[in-house]
């Protein structure tokens, strides 16, 4: 039979970013975590770690040999946890973790610290996902969800299922339309800029880009591979992407390109269409603009003379065209705002619950089916299971000097 396996006694892990800095924080929780931490502690003068009151910073050091210079607190005696800051180099901060460890503590990563401290699955995900979160805008809503919006809103929901089971009904409807922009808070919007060759998309990349990403040449169709930028527009990540120019062609490797541009617009959350005011329109133009009826047109080289008549002026118009100049940057942030609302146009209220993750969506899609076939406890179980807390999966670091520390 194989044994049960036991608990650690105490847990530790790095909570600052990896890489150098002037400080690094170490948290130490567990059963025994004041004890852990108190063999490993020296105080420069007064009574032991596990003495102190909780709150009551003291100075001392840690580490093998002189070890480093610390300043550790016992942060909370029930349930027992204690936090150390030393130096933020590697080698003092090995030394650190390297003498917990030797005392009894089991290295984690830092998601197993956010689990132990969040309230529910929900809040513990949040912490996760913040961590990773590219801008302001999408940070403070993961925040909000981190500091109990959408856990609020299910705890109301489920207290109603009983007296009023069609607002609950209402209230996931809502979740789950808001999951479209929560399942994108991290890995944000792709947007793919397509159009037949020379039309300027490379130079109408680095404009919303703000800086020379894409190679800028006269000759058409330059752009064999597909060339992205990470940017934000009005706050939400967006990766950009530079195309082949759409064309019929027997150069192997343009036609290559072509093809992996197709399959780009395929999986974007939205295609700009990319034409140019100074010459008059093709064929081909109007096969795009006719295939492509979701997307958003954008007409470029607005600095230069329109080659178009009046009827293919009131198409476009029509069309609801942006106009730009890519070359001078005319028009290159109304661009981008039009882009955000089409990719985001019902932002969150402040302070609403937003659901961020697959298996969240899953379970409120599970709760919404059970309204729906009038099951009230089904429903209270879905919604039960986002409140509940995480277990502890999280694996040791891979690393053996202790030094690094991982978010993901």
């Amino acid at each position: 039979m194989s044994p049960i396996p036991r608990s650690p006694v105490a847990r530790v892990c790095v909570l600052t970013p990896e890489g150098r800095g002037a400080i690094a924080v170490v948290r130490v929780w567990g059963p025994q975590a004041i004890d852990v931490a108190n063999r490993a502690f020296r105080p420069i003068r007064g009574s032991s770690l596990a003495q102190s009151a909780p709150g009551r910073l003291r100075f001392g050091r840690v580490g093998a040999d002189l070890g480093d210079e610390v300043v550790a607190v016992v942060v909370s005696a029930n349930p027992p946890e204690v936090e150390i800051h030393c130096h933020g180099g590697s080698a003092a901060l090995a030394l650190v973790v390297n003498a917990l460890e030797t005392e009894g503590a089991e290295r984690r990563q830092p998601v197993a610290w956010i689990r132990h401290a969040s309230r529910s699955a929900v809040a513990a995900e949040a912490d996760v996902d913040l961590m990773r979160a590219q801008t302001t805008r999408t940070a403070e809503i993961l925040l909000e969800q981190a500091q109990g919006a959408f856990e609020v809103e299910i705890r109301g929901c489920i207290e109603r299922l009983g007296t009023d089971p069609q607002s609950c009904a209402e209230a996931v409807k809502t979740w789950l339309h808001r999951s479209d922009l929560g399942l994108r808070l991290v890995s944000g919007w792709r947007v793919v800029l397509s159009g037949r060759p020379n039309v300027g998309k490379s130079r109408l990349l680095n404009a919303l880009a703000g800086y020379e990403r894409a190679i800028v040449a006269p000759t058409p169709g330059t752009t064999r591979d597909v060339v992205t930028v990470r940017t934000a527009l009005d706050g939400w990540p967006v990766e950009l992407a530079d195309t082949a120019g759409l064309r019929s062609s027997d150069d192997m490797i343009e036609a290559s390109g072509i093809a992996l541009a197709r399959a780009r617009q395929k999986e974007a959350d939205l295609v700009l269409l990319v034409l140019d005011r100074s010459e008059p329109l093709t064929d081909s133009d109007r096969r795009l603009i006719e295939s492509h009826k979701q997307t958003l047109i954008v007409v470029n080289k607005c600095d230069l003379p329109a080659a178009w008549d009046p009827e293919q002026t009131e198409v476009l118009a029509q069309a609801q065209a942006l106009s730009v100049s890519a070359e001078r940057g005319d028009g290159i942030e109304p661009l981008g705002s039009a882009i955000a609302r089409r990719l985001v146009p019902e932002p969150p209220p402040p302070g609403a619950g937003v659901p961020f993750r697959p298996g969240q969506v899953r379970h409120l899609s599970q709760a919404l089916k059970a309204l729906e076939a009038n099951d009230p406890t089904a429903a209270r179980q879905a919604l039960g299971e986002l409140l509940a807390p995480l277990p502890d999966r999280s694996p040791r670091p891979s690393s053996e000097s202790g030094a690094e520390s991982s978010c993901t």
